[in-house]
């Protein structure tokens, strides 16, 4: 689970679908809880949501998209912020989209 925006919206996603395609998540969820140097497999509960306040919902919603599907639909609106996060993340194929 993801809180993602100053809406605080939940965003729900397969850890292991993010993992295996963003190499940017497979870090941020292997960190594990308070920093330990846990494995993916014994990560962060469930019922723990990470916070990401600096990303619209829509824009994170796109990125999962892409993750999932390896396409995504866009408007001109966030576009922009699309290829801003896809940048953070190092998803160059999103980048080309």
């Amino acid at each position: 689970t993801f809180v993602v925006g100053r809406e605080r919206q939940k965003v729900f996603a397969h850890r292991c679908v993010l993992a295996c395609r963003c190499q940017a998540f497979l870090g941020m969820l292997s960190q594990g809880p308070a920093g330990s140097k846990d494995s993916l497999s014994s990560t962060i509960p469930p019922q723990d949501p990470f916070i990401l306040g600096n990303v619209q919902p829509e824009v994170f919603l796109a990125v999962i998209e892409f993750l999932y599907t390896n396409s995504v639909t866009l408007n001109s609106h966030i576009a922009l912020e699309v290829l801003t996060s896809s940048v953070e993340y190092g998803l160059q194929d999103l980048c080309k989209v």
